[in-house]
């Protein structure tokens, strides 16, 4: 701000009066300060189009809804789940299974702690899992200050694969402070060795026992599950393993085989589906709020000015209104409405040349018009049509290929027909946010690279010109008016000059 010293005379107030004359001269100014607020919003109203598209597309991949197996998903039943429970994949068929043995970690108990001193050092282990084909080398170090409470600690916080535990454990006469290590893995082929004596002193001295290869000697060695699958005979270092599409886990043995009944898991497939319309509906309503929304001309971006006037309730009121129908009848977001309507009523041509329509499903199109095109779910419908033909609903959603031929365009019409509706969405959908993009760009892009950007760079430069043009308006006035209050100094004195001569 420029500081200036004005008004000698008295007759009238400089600033005051250059003020009221930059007002009128700001005017255009304050046209082109509304301008880009307008721009801003629009573009910010674009964006929120673009948020809601992500939204459908990043759905569509957590969903995993371009993987053939989401619908044919299959749900395993078992009869006593208390024993076993499953899962089931695609090519999972029914059958039974009977456990005689479960699969248990190995336990390593030592007799006792009184002959454990504390001690700089660095022991060194080979530990070895039932899955591992090769020792993993392990080191603990420990400090004179050691206690065996951080000793436990540092046990389990190291490598060897164990839980370590201390406690009062009873040795067969008493209960003696003892510490327990159990194997964080099940199965057979546990394995903890001292590379060298000191590493299998340091073992002896927390009381517990080595053999003379200097293997921790285990209280108890883990086992292997053993089972039956549809009577075949087989056994597995874990409790939970797949077998033939199936993912077992099993929970106690049985006396008697245990049935497990593979079937289409409808609830699953259903609740995808369902999922994914709910997303896109929410995408249909947002762009019809947006194209329809009435624009009210009464109501322009405020300068700040006019804010200082009003409250902040009456600013946020106002702006509202004036957002609203900044992008009605847009035809960006007409033509992604309409391709995206397009994909999902467009016949589907399976590869065997039958042609297939997604309300052969229970989906079709409201007929509610200000529902504009959302989709309605005959929940009774689709749930028979994924029970009874999980495939036809699967060819519906994925048939065909996600990338049409880029150079032969017939070629690509054709592949469109064979698309699913899943492929055919998450392309119009790339489309889409492409298109909004060049319009209205991202936070990550720069101003010169989108359409709205150009047209705000291109205004804020010409704020810029007019800017510097007003400071010279501004200071014109002020050396105008200046002098002529000094003129007016001037006659003043004269005048009193005069005055005191005719007196005399």
């Amino acid at each position: 701000m420029v500081n200036r010293i004005t008004g000698f005379s008295n007759v009238f107030d400089i600033d005051e009066i250059v003020s009221k004359l930059m007002k009128t001269e700001q005017a255009p100014l304050d046209k082109m300060t509304r301008q880009k607020q307008t721009l801003e919003w629009q573009r910010d109203s674009y964006r929120e189009v673009n948020s809601k598209v992500k939204e459908l597309d990043d759905l569509i991949y957590s969903l995993n809804l371009t993987l053939p197996s989401t619908y044919g998903a299959k749900k395993v039943t078992s009869s006593n789940e208390s024993a076993v429970t499953a899962t089931g994949t695609t090519n999972a068929t029914s059958g039974s299974i009977n456990v005689t043995q479960l699969a248990t970690a190995s336990v390593f108990k030592s007799s006792g702690t009184s002959g454990f001193t504390a001690a700089n050092g660095t022991f060194t282990f080979e530990v070895t899992t039932p899955d591992s084909t090769k020792p993993k080398t392990v080191t603990i170090n420990t400090t004179d200050t050691d206690t065996i409470d951080s000793i436990v600690s540092k046990l389990n916080n190291s490598q060897l694969g164990v839980t370590a535990y201390k406690g009062q454990i009873f040795d067969g006469t008493n209960y003696v402070d003892t510490i327990a290590l159990t194997s964080r893995t099940t199965g057979e082929g546990v394995s903890i060795k001292a590379a060298d004596g000191n590493s299998a002193s340091f073992l002896t001295q927390l009381g517990f026992q080595v053999d003379g290869d200097n293997k921790l000697v285990a209280t108890t060695q883990g086992q292997k599950a053993q089972y039956e699958i549809n009577g075949l005979k087989m056994e597995n270092n874990n409790n939970t393993f797949t077998q033939a599409g199936i993912t077992y886990e099993l929970k106690g043995t049985t006396d008697k085989p245990v049935s497990l009944n593979v079937s289409t898991d409808v609830d699953t497939i259903f609740d995808k589906i369902k999922q994914f319309v709910d997303k896109y509906n929410e995408l249909v309503e947002q762009v019809n709020g947006k194209v329809n929304e009435k624009r009210n001309r009464d109501y322009h971006p405020l300068t700040a000015e006019e804010k200082k006037a009003m409250s902040d309730k009456e600013v946020e009121l106002w702006e509202t209104t004036a957002k609203s129908g900044l992008l009605r009848s847009d035809s960006i977001l007409r033509s992604g409405a309409s391709n995206l309507r397009g994909d999902f009523y467009a016949d589907i041509t399976t590869s065997d040349a039958n042609k297939i329509h997604i309300t052969q499903i229970g989906i079709t199109t409201s007929d509610k018009y200000k529902d504009g095109g959302k989709l309605v779910i005959n929940e009774k419908k689709l749930r028979e049509a994924i029970e009874e033909d999980p495939q036809k609903v699967s060819q519906m959603f994925i048939s065909g290929s996600l990338n049409l031929d880029s150079k032969d365009k017939d070629k690509a019409q054709q592949q469109y027909k064979e698309q699913g509706i899943i492929y055919r969405v998450k392309n119009s959908l790339s489309d889409f946010t492409k298109s909004i993009q060049t319009k209205a760009g991202s936070t990550t892009m720069e101003l010169k690279e989108y359409g709205l950007g150009k047209d705000l760079d291109s205004l804020a430069k010409r704020m810029s010109t007019f800017q510097d043009r007003l400071k010279l308006i501004e200071n014109r006035y002020y050396i105008k008016f200046n002098a002529m209050d000094r003129a007016i100094q001037k006659l003043n004195n004269q005048s009193g000059y005069l005055s005191q001569l005719l007196g005399q």
